[in-house]
């Protein structure tokens, strides 16, 4: 089978760490896949991420689409549909609204078909969006974004996301003790996604105050991208909250880490926490129905509320876990099989067939 799929950027995040797993795994089993990327590379993480790709037989094409230009958007919407012209696929899978997007002027009077990932629960989209994508095959990340969804269709499915080990988990350790000149019994506490708002990160000044320990020290692998998001500053007057910009080693952190948190609003099937299960870090996640549906697993603990103290006193709770991250992890084994990207990929390869068999 030959896929495109289409993505905003390559900026680090759920989608584009899914997809780093994803793709690999389609090409692995026989498929001829290319990723599309719409906005120009801007950080070195973009490169990393094309190379990781590349270096596993997927073909990445930029179409270079610069912020805020009318111009670009216009060109690199024409270019996208010249370059799937040229591939001719039998599937085009978009993965959020700026995709979806480039996906459907991409199909226009031709017979291709198009299906649409929801990363997130729910995804809200433009009315344009819903107008262009009325009743298009839809895949939901999670059941919890297939609940809270948006979107209907009379073809539409739930499929977890999943992710690789062998991409994710790192031998490597990264002590950030010794990065940012700290105590060898200091405890880091791992946060990892971009400064976005939903990721809730203001929250742990809160927690910070609650727990009133300067031997806790929160650590965020994440960047801010400009408007929209949480600023850095936000921090300044806190010393033990570090914002540590966009990582390529967070497997590494983690393994030389203590805890792993995420005080998320929504999400739709976190990949950040999955990456987590794997490496075998102990978890804390924050009571919303997209951790609470996938939490059942070993060293995983949820506060009862949005509460600082319960946050507090659950962070607590989770440090006295004294086991290894390697023992945490035989122990996850079973737990998280489900989540392994070979199941995930097959499912979407199921999908795809059931679409190419119907009239949508």
């Amino acid at each position: 089978m030959k896929i495109v799929h289409i993505c905003d950027c390559l900026r680090g995040g759920g989608i584009q760490n899914f997809l780093l797993s994803l793709l690999p795994e389609q090409v692995s089993q026989g498929h001829d896949v290319t990723l599309i990327v719409v906005e120009r590379y801007d950080y070195d993480y973009c490169q990393h991420l094309d190379d990781v790709m590349t270096s596993r037989n997927v073909r990445v094409i930029c179409l270079g689409k610069r912020k805020n230009n009318k111009l670009s958007l216009l060109k690199t919407i024409f270019r996208c549909r010249r370059i799937i012209a040229e591939i001719d696929p039998d599937i085009i899978n978009t993965h959020a609204s700026m995709s979806h997007t480039y996906g459907c002027y991409s199909v226009v009077g031709k017979n291709m078909k198009h299906v649409l990932t929801i990363h997130n629960a729910p995804e809200i989209w433009p009315v344009y969006l819903h107008l262009l994508c009325h009743d298009r095959p839809l895949i939901f990340c999670s059941q919890a974004a297939y609940n809270m969804r948006k979107q209907n269709s009379s073809l539409m499915v739930s499929i977890d996301n999943g992710i690789s080990r062998d991409i994710v988990h790192s031998s490597d350790v990264v002590d950030l003790r010794d990065e940012l000149n700290l105590k060898s019994t200091d405890k880091i506490i791992v946060s990892v996604g971009s400064l976005r708002p939903q990721k809730n990160y203001t929250f742990i000044k809160k927690i910070v105050d609650e727990m009133k320990d300067s031997t806790l020290h929160f650590c965020i692998c994440g960047g801010n991208y400009g408007s929209g998001y949480i600023s850095m500053d936000e921090f300044n007057d806190y010393p033990n909250i570090h914002c540590l910009g966009l990582r390529s080693d967070v497997s590494a952190i983690e393994n030389g880490a203590d805890l792993f948190l995420s005080c998320a609003t929504f999400e739709g099937l976190p990949i950040a926490v999955l990456e987590a299960y794997f490496n075998g870090i102990p978890c804390v996640l924050s009571p919303i129905p997209q951790h609470q549906n996938i939490g059942s697993v070993e060293s995983v603990w949820i506060p009862e509320d949005f509460d600082a103290h319960s946050f507090a006193d659950t962070i607590r709770e989770a440090l006295k876990d004294d086991v290894s991250h390697d023992l945490i992890y035989e122990q996850r084994k079973s737990q998280i099989e489900k989540y392994s990207i070979a199941e995930t990929s097959v499912q979407y390869i199921s999908f795809y067939n059931k679409v190419l068999k119907s009239s949508c």
